[in-house]
């Protein structure tokens, strides 16, 4: 599905400052996912789009480390910028003082009509606070949520870095959330602000994967961090109450707990590690579902990317993928998350009932178009020129 842009009369271009982790490498060089190091993987498929709205004139800024040299090159259409900085540890030791004089000095010398700032785990928010100009916060992991239930590591930075989030959030003229969970979280937080919810899109090589389910050896497909926040525990609890079981699990992801569930030696249990793009993509087109028991997450990439393909998902309502899965459609809910509820619906799905072929092709194509990066884009392009067109002829 494309996105269609119309205007009705010629506009002059909005000057847009995108403060984010550097979509650039993998745009030069070929996006190959988290497994390839590559983080933030929905913003070069959005950059690409961008390409297409003439109306906009944007320009991406990234913090290298501090021995990176600057960088500054025009590509699709817009300009990169990335500047070497700080180590994000030090920086938050000094409340980024740092980091928000440098994004101050670069917002000045751009002149933006508006600044979006992406990740409150990320020093490119700092900048927000008397900016002067119309701003977009995109969060990309509610921090305040996570820190909450226990869910981030136990470590001085991560204890300290989700107190900067409450004065980042309201410091936004508005609040871009990835799903309607994140929102209403946001909203119980900080009541009154302007949230709204744009939906990151899938990379598009995700759209050319074939489903070719390996029948002689089923698989049940887990990927993401092993961790407590994900579920992980859970999902080794339940598993465990499968004996004899015909099938396998294969894990995608590294994390804490790792160690800990390979000690429990349960058989059928497979360890990939981190994948790129097109191993991930192979597995996920082989596997009968995938299996997502988290306690926080925003939108999880992996959810939408298997939505895509067609993949059923068995998921927990404590996070973005609540409002992805249609149960009987594309997957089921798992509520409330324990390991009975999830040894049940795992062994349901792997015993194939409920849907035909192991997919719904029906909801496959709405997750399709729904998904798809272009509708982020417009979503974002109507939000910039929504807010900018409040800015009064007025630029920092």
């Amino acid at each position: 599905m494309r996105i269609k842009v119309v205007d009705s009369e010629p506009r002059e271009r909005v000057r847009i400052v995108i403060l984010a982790d550097s979509p650039l490498p993998a745009l030069l060089e070929g996006a190959q996912g988290r497994g390839a190091g590559q983080g933030a993987t929905w913003l070069p498929p959005l950059a690409r789009e961008f390409s297409r709205f003439g109306d906009l004139e944007i320009t991406w800024v990234a913090f290298g480390d501090a021995a990176s040299p600057k960088i500054d090159v025009r590509t699709e259409g817009q300009r990169f910028i990335i500047q070497p900085h700080l180590r994000a540890t030090h920086d938050t030791l000094t409340g980024y003082r740092a980091a928000r004089w440098r994004l101050q000095r670069i917002v000045r010398e751009l002149q933006p009509d508006l600044v979006h700032a992406w990740g409150s785990e990320r020093s490119y928010p700092s900048v927000l606070p008397g900016l002067g100009i119309p701003s977009v916060l995109s969060i990309q992991g509610n921090m305040t949520r996570y820190a909450e239930i226990g869910g981030l590591p136990d470590n001085w930075f991560w204890r300290r870095q989700p107190r900067y989030e409450a004065g980042w959030v309201r410091a936004a003229t508005a609040v871009a959330c990835e799903s309607p969970w994140s929102r209403e979280i946001a909203l119980g937080y900080w009541p009154g602000i302007d949230a709204r919810v744009i939906e990151w899109g899938v990379h598009p090589s995700f759209y050319k994967v074939k489903r070719e389910e390996d029948t002689a050896a089923p698989y049940l497909l887990y990927c993401g961090g092993l961790e407590w926040r994900k579920g992980i525990d859970v999902l080794f609890e339940a598993l465990g109450r499968l004996e004899g079981r015909q099938w396998s699990l294969k894990l995608a992801g590294e994390g804490p707990l790792r160690e800990q569930c390979e000690a429990a030696g349960l058989p059928q249990v497979e360890w990939l590690g981190n994948l790129k793009w097109d191993d991930m993509q192979r597995q996920m087109a082989g596997a009968r579902g995938l299996v997502m028991p988290t306690r926080a997450d925003t939108g999880p990439s992996v959810v939408k990317e298997a939505l895509v393909i067609g993949l059923p998902v068995i998921g927990s309502v404590h996070g973005g993928l609540r409002d992805y899965i249609v149960p009987g459609e594309n997957g089921w809910h798992v509520d409330p998350l324990d390991a009975a509820g999830l040894a049940a619906a795992m062994d349901r799905l792997m015993k194939g009932g409920g849907f035909s072929d192991g997919t719904s092709g029906q909801r496959t194509e709405s997750d399709r178009a729904y998904f798809e990066a272009g509708r982020a884009a417009a979503s974002f392009r109507q939000l910039y020129l929504e807010l900018a067109s409040r800015r009064g002829g007025q630029r920092p």
